[in-house]
């Protein structure tokens, strides 16, 4: 029986949250959605496609939000909600679909000097085609951004003369403005660092 007196709502895609690397099925979303007036829970379906939600769903109780865990990597997943009371459930909700967070890890290489030019290998997970990169140090340009796979960009960076040294947060940021941050795994070097070579005893024959 449908429920009486609970209004259509909207499902709004709010973030979603760092998903582990090392698994299958690691990604998880956090989502959001408008109240129903006369609602006693919701639950929360998704799926691999539009409007086929062949996953069993989430009942999160009477709250307008919930984290999702287990999302597939690297994979488009399609999400609604409904609402639920004594008298039966509501209608879905609009669908969003969405990726996990992007997740980048180690940076190849670690740091740049200076004055250089050079391509940064970014490693990690859930990178979409279209995947953007942004610098915390506004000394550092990026020239391009190459996608090698759902766990492997390029980008293609200058870093001036007058850029600050030190430890730089590196962000990739999906086509739906979702993003993921390296934090201090990169360094602006002002120049190579010193090498000490032929160590030996004073007091030792030559």
């Amino acid at each position: 029986m449908a429920i009486r007196g609970i209004v259509r709502f909207s499902l709004v895609l709010v973030a979603a949250l760092t998903a582990a690397a090392s698994s299958t099925f690691a990604g998880n979303v956090n989502l959001i959605w408008n109240p129903s007036s006369g609602a006693t829970g919701y639950r929360v379906y998704s799926g691999s496609s539009s409007n086929d939600y062949t996953a069993p769903p989430t009942d999160v109780g009477n709250t307008i939000q919930a984290t999702i865990n287990s999302m597939a990597d690297c994979t488009v997943t399609f999400f609604a909600v409904k609402a639920y009371n004594s008298a039966g459930d509501s209608g879905y909700s609009n669908e969003i679909l969405t990726w996990p967070r992007p997740e980048p890890g180690a940076i190849t290489p670690p740091d740049a000097e200076k004055g250089t030019t050079l391509n940064l290998v970014i490693n990690g997970n859930n990178f979409e085609p279209g995947a953007i990169v942004q610098f915390s140090n506004a000394g550092i340009t990026v020239n391009s951004v190459s996608r090698n796979s759902c766990a492997q960009i390029t980008a293609n960076i200058t870093v001036s003369g007058s850029a600050a040294h030190g430890a730089v947060d590196v962000t990739v940021s999906n086509t739906n403005g979702i993003s993921g941050v390296s934090a201090g795994q990169f360094f602006v070097v002002s120049s190579p660092l010193p090498e000490v070579q032929n160590l030996r005893r004073t007091d030792q024959q030559p």
